[in-house]
């Protein structure tokens, strides 16, 4: 049989032969020890006839190599093939950046499920992306009705982390989007230009995913920011703090634009990166930062400070991978970050993120970029659902470790194994079936019906794939829970399906819609079926969120998929006066 393992270690020698294991967990018959004769986090693992031997080159090297040894069981049971393993990473940071702040903030349990779920891949850290979704004891209001994480939940699972290998990043806007705080009042008059809304909660999504941006220059503003952040630094035993400073799209063009045509951007943003930087280092942090403006403005790469690190990200299969090069070769460290595509999607975009990972990875590694991160958003309500990010996931942690290694069938063999419980490889075909519809937009489901047209293609996919994605629903749901997959999981992964085959009837029903005037029977029967669906679906969807993620979040689309079904009960009534 092919050995699978996730990730593929980097050398991998057969010594022919079989050890039987006398006990299914091999108790007995494995000798552990730490030798620091080798790369960090690096092991030896050694399986002959006389018994398995593993050596870690220090605490963490030791811990992957039992995860190796754990994937080995997985796959063979106690009748073990022998053989030499030699491995290391590729990559010293190997770490997952999860979206708490567009509505989805997991429950505590659910965080720590992930983590124990990035241990097993060899993953290093995490980072949880927060714009307002932390209780801030200097002032409530911040994330107030939001269900935020508390300082004490964050010290409980810095600890969790720490027994797993896994460093708890902090990672907290305090540049761009930022609106949830700027649109409180006691803190408007901060932003660069002001909150158009009247408040958070009755802006659009698309108004809050882009956010406000906090004015560099004010003191008030500063003292803001050293609030939260002596609040929010001291929770985390992490030597790194990430500002994201990402997408400051106001900057300049309000309060600054003076200062801007004078001086210019580059150096607006690094006057306050700068700040921010010296605040991080007051509590022992190195600083992180998201690099997509100094990209926009490299005359001012030069003057980023020297221990700051740098997070190049773009989430296509078509990004310029070589750009991270700027900041290399400017002496900065720096991270390649992709994207597991699942934003403003119903099931995450997988070939896209495959392309977009291998990428980034194989590219980063040639470059000497010092770490991967995987991003995973939630944009538009954080409809998406988590278990639909695992193949990128996974193939974020396997590229990390090893970037020459097979990011393709390879790696789909493993993934349907170790982490599916599937050694067909039909569970992992699954992901990929589901995440290259071109039928997942999101939010088709809530927008408003009115006969929308779409082109011709579009809608032969949808009632070709219709079927498909409902049979694909049934499979998911008939998966079975492993170490790895739960039953929450397999729940998220059929719900999605469902979505995608929601998606496709809509896009059918539309284009009844527009061709069928004169016909108000035949619509109301149409209509009366997609409204007990979604409805139906709806209520899925919500009991799953519930079982997984705190409640809040949960408001914006109840009221988004109530207004909807209203929508078309309206249309109905409109095709039985006609």
């Amino acid at each position: 049989m092919t050995m699978r393992l996730l990730p593929e270690p980097k050398k991998l020698r057969r010594l022919g032969g079989v050890l039987v294991l006398k006990r299914p967990d091999g108790t007995g018959q494995v000798r552990r020890d730490i030798v620091p004769a080798g790369p960090p986090e690096g092991y030896e693992l050694t399986i002959d006839r006389s018994g398995v031997r593993l050596i870690g080159h220090d605490a963490a090297g030791l811990f992957y190599g039992q995860q190796t040894f754990r994937q080995l069981l997985r796959q063979y049971g106690r009748r073990l093939p022998c053989l030499r393993i030699e491995d290391a990473p590729a990559f010293r940071h190997r770490g997952y950046s999860l979206d708490i702040s567009r509505g989805r903030v997991p429950k505590l349990a659910t965080i720590k499920t992930l983590v124990d779920r990035l241990a097993a891949l060899k993953m290093n850290q995490l980072q949880l992306y927060i714009e307002h979704v932390f209780d801030f004891g200097f002032d409530p209001a911040i994330g107030a009705g939001a269900d935020p994480l508390t300082a004490k939940e964050i010290r409980e699972l810095d600890r969790f982390c720490l027994d797993r290998h896994v460093e708890l990043a902090p990672s907290l806007a305090c540049f761009g989007h930022m609106g949830r705080i700027l649109s409180l009042p006691r803190y408007r008059a901060l932003a660069e230009v002001e909150w158009p809304f009247r408040d958070w909660e009755s802006a659009p999504w698309r108004a809050r995913l882009r956010g406000a941006t906090l004015n560099p220059r004010l003191e008030a503003g500063r003292r803001l920011l050293r609030n939260m952040l002596d609040e929010y630094l001291p929770l985390f035993s992490s030597e790194r703090f990430n500002m994201c400073g990402d997408e400051t799209y106001d900057l300049g063009r309000g309060a600054n634009a003076a200062f801007v045509r004078r001086r210019g951007l580059a150096a607006l943003y690094l006057e306050h990166l700068r700040f921010v930087r010296r605040v991080a280092r007051e509590h022992g942090k190195r600083l992180m930062f998201w690099g997509d403006v100094m990209q926009q403005h490299p005359e001012g790469i030069p003057g980023i400070p020297a221990d700051c690190i740098a997070l190049d990200w773009g989430y296509s299969w078509h990004t310029d991978f070589e750009k991270a090069r700027q900041f290399i070769e400017a002496g900065l460290e720096t991270y390649v970050c992709p994207s597991t595509r699942g934003y403003k999607v119903v099931f995450n975009e997988v070939e896209e993120a495959r392309a977009n990972i291998a990428g980034y990875a194989r590219t980063g590694f040639r470059l000497g970029a010092a770490g991967l991160l995987v991003t995973d958003w939630g944009d538009m309500g954080h409809f998406n659902l988590p278990a639909c990010s695992f193949h990128g996931l996974a193939l974020g942690a396997a590229m990390g470790w090893n970037p020459r290694g097979d990011g393709g069938r390879g790696f789909d063999r493993a993934f349907s194994l170790q982490a599916l419980g599937d050694p067909s490889g039909r569970a992992a075909g699954l992901f990929v079936k589901a995440g290259t519809t071109r039928l997942a937009e999101w939010p088709l489901l809530i927008r408003e019906p009115g006969g929308e047209s779409r082109p011709a293609a579009t809608l032969q996919r949808a009632i070709r794939l219709a079927p498909a994605c409902r049979n694909w629903s049934r499979r998911f749901a008939a998966l079975r829970p492993t170490d790895w997959l739960r039953e929450t999981d397999i729940e998220e992964l059929a719900i999605a399906g469902e979505a995608l085959y929601l998606n496709a009837r809509r896009i059918i029903l539309e284009q009844g819609l527009a061709g069928a005037r004169g016909k108000p029977a035949f619509l109301r029967r149409r209509i009366a079926v997609f409204i007990r669906e979604l409805e139906a679906f709806f209520r899925r969807y919500a009991k799953g969120w519930k079982r997984t993620s705190r409640p809040a979040g949960l408001k914006d689309l109840a009221r988004a998929f109530g207004q909807v079904s209203r929508q078309w009960r309206r249309l109905a009534e409109k095709a039985r006066d006609s």
